[in-house]
């Protein structure tokens, strides 16, 4: 854990996992589960961890990610997490990660939920762990994300696309928020790292944040961040195609044009 020399808050710090080893800033489903571990150590409900990858805001190929209180962040009293965790959310498709085929061996004990951010200018993929009953564990719960996260993330890789990463809820939520590579941006007032997407805008001039609204940035992410909604949908049909090829799942449908909300 190191000082952060730019600071978004109190106790905003960085994490490097092997730092010796000069890793880059590229996120699998073995370090996931290890980044998950620093929820195990801190009895604070309100804390999170944000990731840039390159492309996406990220000035420095070396893994690293934020660590902060997300009470803070806020001047205002009694907020404890960011805008985007208020935002409404709609499942749209399930997985038990138990594998179809009968000769393959199931290693997890909990299923995992696709949802997306509903209403949020940016296009975001929400995951978390589908616990069955009471004999599934936090390790459990940890794992089956983990997976899933490493299995998302790598498409992403594959498919070129930079992304922002927040976990929240104790390890238990992950906000990824697939978008465009930030060197393509043009007249945007404030950075595109993780805690601007998710709500906390940092902006790149005092001119910039007293010229600002809350319209004005959001029509900003939506049109020359984010990814278009064909886009987004593409992501989402390759990942559910991609998890029903090796693990039973089912999608869940929109009824009278409402998705399933996730609690």
């Amino acid at each position: 854990m190191l000082f952060n020399q730019y600071p978004l808050c109190k106790h905003h710090s960085l994490f490097l996992l092997f730092a010796e080893e000069g890793l880059p800033q590229v996120l699998s489903d073995e370090l996931m589960i290890m980044l998950l571990q620093l929820f195990k150590v801190s009895s604070k409900p309100t804390l999170r961890i944000g990731y840039n990858s390159m492309g996406a805001d990220c000035i420095i190929n070396n893994l690293h990610f934020h660590v902060l209180n997300v009470d803070q962040l806020f001047a205002q009293e009694g907020v404890e997490m960011f805008p985007i965790e208020q935002a409404d959310k709609a499942m749209f498709f399930k997985s038990t990660l138990k594998h179809k085929s009968a000769d393959e061996i199931n290693m997890y004990n909990c299923g995992v939920r696709f949802g997306e951010v509903v209403g949020w200018p940016m296009q975001a993929l929400l995951l978390s762990p589908e616990i069955y009953d009471d004999s599934a564990s936090l390790e459990d719960a940890q794992e089956a994300l983990a997976h899933t996260a490493g299995v998302v993330l790598n498409y992403l890789i594959d498919a070129n696309i930079p992304h922002n990463i927040l976990v929240a809820d104790e390890g238990m939520t992950l906000y990824i928020i697939p978008r465009k590579f930030d060197m393509l941006i043009e007249n945007v007032s404030f950075f595109t790292s993780f805690e601007s997407l998710c709500g906390f805008v940092k902006f790149k001039s005092e001119q910039a944040y007293e010229s600002a609204t809350a319209e004005s940035v959001c029509d900003a992410m939506a049109k020359q961040v984010s990814l278009t909604r064909p886009e987004f949908d593409n992501i989402k049909e390759a990942l559910i195609t991609k998890f029903l090829g090796e693990y039973e799942g089912e999608r869940i449908e929109v009824e009278g044009g409402v998705a399933e909300v996730i609690q």
